[in-house]
């Protein structure tokens, strides 16, 4: 129920006495619904007869120290009115006081109600309100203190404008803009005589309760405030228990105060944050939120907000640290350690194990890729997966071909890698399809595996040799002069060093000019064209080679001269040979890629009746030579040479350097040139002459002469003799 005096209905009355004077009507019932009338109340002039009761047990439930109910006054509007109905209804607030005068009391502590809305001026004097707050949002809005309890203790801030008071203006002008409960800064209450920090919170109060109707327009006719400290609300945020944190009220205006709290004692410790910065990091922050502030407003940067940091202090350690929690938790971190040391190292074997797989698959393709061209590769694997099945098995169960090299010592057998162990480029799509266990079913130890784990056919009938005849080839032999006596004053590093050096710029070209390094013999390097890719221009190309290799030679020996391996006097000789070859994997104990033919055997001589420093190359290269238009390359060789099982053979010395600009794989303007002029000197192509023939033919288990002559040279260097049990050359 809500007091109305009659000032607050004047405009009903006003209505009423009019609809009287109309109808000529002034008998009980317009009385009657006059009164009914009257019973509406209309805001702000209302006043609740019962206010006292009700806020007490508001105050109870909110720990508050006081409760006020503040209408809303605007200057020019109702302020006159509201005033009047203010001294009507004072004798409804229960003081006595605030009706009329106390005689015993001066200035201004006798004042009443009738007084009107008051503040205080600069000096703390009472003065009658202005009707005007300058810095707020709402300039002309008063906000007096009505009706409040407990009254005995505070019936002296009734009629006092709460909206004229800078720290209580910024929280109510938030209430009045987003319509929602806002918080005032930190206060120190004029009643108390000690630091208290305290705050007011006000609520909103509407001119409609009905929040069910959709799309109504509501608005603020007053607040209902509470003033409380904070010391009393922090009393019950902790069990009682719980003795010795500290905790930091911060608030969004700046201002700092620091409590101790030990279950429901609370003890101001003073302004600022005081806790013990030793227990930074233990430090929990909670924010404040008040009701549906959050959701309603979202991010809100002007409303005060507070939030309320903890912190330990000694004396909570103090009382919580002891040793059995320690023992427990040793405890349970040592079972969690050793359950994850267990799965650590499973999983490290399990990775580790998946790493040395593929590594060592790897490794293995580099070196079946290095060993066997592409073509001939995949017509291995296709031969062996034909292969019977006890063999099959025998050979996949297989595993310590190649562990040594992959494992840590660094040796890598493969002749077709570059100098930083990369594969060809040109073979790796090859090696992508691969499978490791076909990969282990011929690349074996003959040491360590018995004969019959040896991936071989059972019978001639059971899979046909790996062969083919390349009838367009050049194949380059190339030895170190002087490198048997040089190698003999050295130590086997620095030979291997030389070796190692020299190689793998060999290869480096090789790949660039896409040569096939068919593999070392001591310090004879041998590089062929026209296998496995057939080429027309294969003489050019491995002339280029010779050439690029020669160069490379002499850089290298005077690199190594200059650390003090007395390299400078070693020199090269190249011989080249161009013909026919026969081309297979020969399959056994280490499957190898081999190559046969009286070709082979040609140019070993250009390489051993050759020069130190000089590109011998047979009449058949020098008319490859001069088929591609190359003739100024060639110098004829003024002596004949007599080759083993040849007789008397014309060779001629190449030199590309003489062209006056580097050899390409196409045509110059030159060529050009020639061939516009003269359209039948044309070189010869691939469709011409087939250079590439399915013919298969089996593996030869005889040494060509050109090994033999090999092999005796590298016994001669070493001052042994070989055993004819013991020779093997393997061309990888």
């Amino acid at each position: 129920s809500v007091y109305t005096s009659r000032y607050g209905n004047a405009a009903q009355a006003a209505r009423a006495a009019e609809d009287a004077k109309m109808h000529g009507n002034s008998n009980s019932s317009s009385l009657s619904q006059f009164d009914s009338e009257t019973s509406q109340s209309i805001w702000p002039n209302a006043t609740m007869p019962d206010f006292q009761e009700q806020a007490a047990g508001q105050l109870k439930l909110a720990n508050g120290r006081a409760l006020s109910f503040n209408p809303i006054i605007t200057q020019d509007v109702n302020r006159l009115q509201w005033e009047a109905h203010a001294e009507e209804s004072a004798w409804i607030l229960g003081d006595e006081s605030l009706v009329a005068p106390d005689p015993s009391l001066s200035w201004p502590n006798n004042r009443t109600v009738a007084f009107g809305i008051y503040s205080r001026d600069d000096g703390g004097n009472v003065v009658y309100d202005p009707g005007y707050a300058p810095g707020s949002r709402y300039e002309d809005v008063m906000v007096p203190v009505w009706q409040i309890a407990p009254i005995e203790t505070n019936q002296k801030a009734v009629m006092f404008n709460l909206h004229g008071e800078k720290n209580r203006q910024r929280a109510l002008d938030d209430m009045l803009q987003y319509r929602v409960p806002a918080l005032t800064a930190i206060l120190q209450l004029v009643q108390d005589e000690d630091l208290r920090p305290s705050s007011i919170l006000f609520y909103p109060v509407f001119d409609e309760f009905n929040y069910d109707i959709p799309n109504i327009d509501r608005n603020v006719v007053g607040s209902i405030s509470i003033v409380f400290s904070w010391d009393t609300l922090l009393a019950s945020i902790l069990p009682d228990y719980i003795k010795g944190m500290i905790c930091v009220l911060r608030s969004s205006t700046d201002q700092q105060y620091s409590y101790s709290i030990s279950g429901d004692e609370v003890t101001l410790l003073g302004e600022g944050d005081l806790h013990d910065k030793k227990y930074d990091s233990l430090g929990r922050t909670f924010k404040a939120n008040l009701g549906m502030t959050k959701e309603l407003l979202g991010e809100v940067d002007y409303l005060i907000t507070y939030s309320l940091v903890v912190y330990p202090s000694q004396e909570f350690e103090d009382q919580y640290v002891t040793n059995r929690p320690a023992i427990y938790t040793t405890g349970a971190v040592l079972i969690f350690l050793f359950t994850a040391a267990l799965f650590m190292i499973y999983d490290y074997l399990v990775e580790d194990r998946q790493q040395k797989t593929a590594r060592l698959a790897r490794q293995t393709g580099n070196i079946v890729d290095s060993m066997f061209p592409a073509a001939f590769r995949e017509r291995l694997y296709k031969s062996h997966r034909k292969a019977p099945t006890s063999r099959r098995s025998s050979a996949a169960s297989s595993g310590e071909f190649n562990r040594r090299g992959s494992e840590g010592d660094g040796t890598v057998q493969a002749s077709n890698v570059t100098r930083y162990g990369k594969p060809r480029l040109d073979r790796r799509s090859s090696l992508a399809k691969m499978n490791i266990k076909e990969i282990n079913k011929f690349m074996k130890n003959a040491k360590n595996q018995p004969s019959d784990h040896i991936p071989m056919p059972q019978s001639p009938d059971d899979d046909e040799p790996i062969a083919d005849l390349f009838l367009d080839t050049s194949i380059m032999f190339s030895d170190i002069v002087g490198f048997t006596k040089w190698s003999s004053e050295r130590s086997p590093n620095e030979v291997f060093r030389l070796l190692e050096y020299l190689f793998w710029e060999f290869d480096e070209i090789a790949a660039k000019l896409n040569v096939f390094k068919l593999g070392t013999i001591g310090d004879c390097y041998i590089a062929v064209t026209g296998i496995p890719d057939p080429i027309d221009d294969h003489a050019i190309v491995l002339s280029q080679f010779a050439f690029e290799c020669r160069e490379k030679v002499r850089q290298v020996c005077e690199e190594l001269e200059r650390e003090g391996l007395d390299t400078k006097k070693l020199d090269m000789r190249f011989g080249i040979h161009s013909g026919a070859i026969t081309a297979g994997i020969l399959r056994g104990t280490k499957s190898r890629f081999e190559l046969f033919g009286d070709t082979i055997n040609t140019a070993s001589r250009m390489e051993s009746t050759g020069k130190a420093g000089k590109i011998q190359v047979s009449e058949e290269t020098a008319e490859l030579i001069r088929l591609d238009r190359k003739e100024r390359w060639l110098i004829k060789r003024e002596d004949k040479i007599h080759a083993k099982g040849k007789g008397e053979l014309q060779t001629y010395w190449i030199d590309p350097q003489k062209d006056s600009h580097r050899v390409s794989f196409s045509d110059s303007v030159e060529d050009i040139v020639s061939e516009t002029r003269y359209p039948c000197n044309q070189r010869r192509s691939s469709a011409s002459s087939e250079p590439y023939y399915n013919h298969e033919y089996g593996a030869s288990d005889v040494l060509d002469e050109w090994e033999e002559e090999k092999v005796e040279e590298v016994f001669q260097k070493n001052n042994s003799s070989p055993s004819p049990d013991s020779v093997v050359i393997n061309m990888y």
